[in-house]
């Protein structure tokens, strides 16, 4: 299990942030990621609002699928604090997908995105181009995260360095299905 802290925000463009991300970090690869996110009949975790507590996925990369699990462990003010994520390397992602359709998950949303991965030392960075819904930077902190407030409050402070304006008021709360799904309804 891995304990996830980040910090999302939506941008206009990439540019910007593109240019300033080298004298912070380097660039270590850029890939396109297809994220198929799926649901259990008993249970839809796309109608708990304001977004999933919990989701099923298989990320389709260059070279690897994984599926992965994920549940949320939220803020008593509200909000994710982190999420525990479960991941597990898929060998065959044709028969993965008919066992599920088997066992009565269905496909609720397909991500499919351009994603820059920055190593920044404590820092990962994503710059993402997400397929109908536009650009995005993901800040996950790296390392010992016994404190995850810190640790997001981190993430603000290397935004604020990369120039992201208002990046704590403009933060999302939510993933990109959520969004995606948001859109199209």
């Amino acid at each position: 299990m891995n304990i996830e802290v980040e910090v999302k925000v939506q941008l206009d463009s990439l540019d910007e942030v593109r240019s300033i991300l080298p004298k912070f970090g380097k660039l270590i690869k850029s890939i396109k990621q297809i994220d198929e996110y799926y649901v259990p009949c008993h249970r839809d975790f796309f109608t708990h609002k304001p977004s999933p507590v919990e989701w099923l996925r298989i990320r389709t990369n260059p070279d690897t699928t994984i599926f992965e699990y994920d549940k949320s462990v939220d803020r008593k003010e509200g909000g994710q604090d982190y999420a525990d994520e479960y991941e597990s390397e898929i060998s065959n992602p044709e028969e993965f997908r008919k066992i599920l359709e088997f066992l009565d998950f269905k496909k609720a949303v397909t991500i499919d995105k351009q994603r820059e991965y920055w190593d920044c030392k404590d820092f990962e960075v994503c710059l993402d181009k997400v397929k109908d819904l536009g650009y995005f930077i993901e800040v996950e902190a790296k390392g010992d995260l016994a404190d995850t407030k810190k640790a997001r409050q981190e993430c603000i402070k290397f935004l604020n360095k990369l120039e992201v304006k208002d990046c704590e008021e403009k933060r999302i709360e939510t993933g990109y299905p959520t969004l995606l799904l948001e859109k199209k309804s």
